[in-house]
């Protein structure tokens, strides 16, 4: 004979509920995804069924995460599975993620094109240096390769800007000029690059 455990849920907070097996806390989920569900009918449960249950709610609150991280910013597959791996199962992320894909929710290649634009505008870094952060970031190296063919973008040009502005208080001294090349290598500028703006914003200067 098959040993059935007591099923109860009780009501939560924002419209959840909390489901108990044998008296026992197992889990939280919302109550639209809950009463959806055979299971908010029964009063008995199976072990099997029960974890086929519970591995259904971890994936619906996995889902849920997923969209509230996304809610807040654009976010390549790699981040979403890092991120929700901190508090789920691998099954439910995986099927959160498959569940996004399916409705086209996950876009690395937009992704990569907004987050590029966003480093080369507003941090002023390198393609070098953008390439590696959207590796960091999951994107593959094609889709990467393709956003930085796609950029606008003049280091030499940038190099210059960068000097008449977040480093002109620092070229008057070998030591401060020392601190500004260092600062645009870490941008990921070459020492060609660089150098070779140092000259351009030399003259630049001297003529006035």
């Amino acid at each position: 004979m098959t040993n059935k455990m007591k099923l109860t849920v009780k009501p939560g907070k924002r419209s959840r509920v909390y489901v108990y097996l044998d008296e026992e806390y197992k889990a939280s989920v919302d109550a639209t995804f809950w009463y959806s569900e055979r299971w908010s009918s029964l009063e008995e449960i199976e072990e099997a069924e029960a974890q086929e249950m519970l591995l259904a709610i971890d994936e619906r609150r996995a889902f849920d995460s997923l969209l509230d991280l996304l809610s807040r910013r654009m976010h390549t597959r790699l981040e979403l599975s890092r991120k929700l791996s901190q508090k789920y199962s691998k099954e439910a992320v995986e099927a959160a993620l498959s569940k996004a894909q399916e409705l086209s929710l996950l876009n690395d290649a937009a992704f990569a094109e907004t987050y590029a634009e966003e480093l080369s505008r507003v941090k002023h870094y390198a393609a070098p240096r953008i390439r590696m952060a959207l590796l960091e970031k999951g994107v593959d190296r094609e889709t990467a390769e393709n956003v930085l063919l796609g950029l606008d973008k003049d280091d030499k040009k940038s190099i210059i800007v960068l000097l008449q502005t977040k480093y002109r208080n620092q070229l008057a001294d070998e030591k401060g000029k020392r601190r500004a090349v260092n600062g645009l290598l870490r941008m990921g500028y070459s020492y060609s690059d660089i150098f070779s703006a140092l000259d351009a914003y030399r003259e630049e200067t001297e003529e006035f």
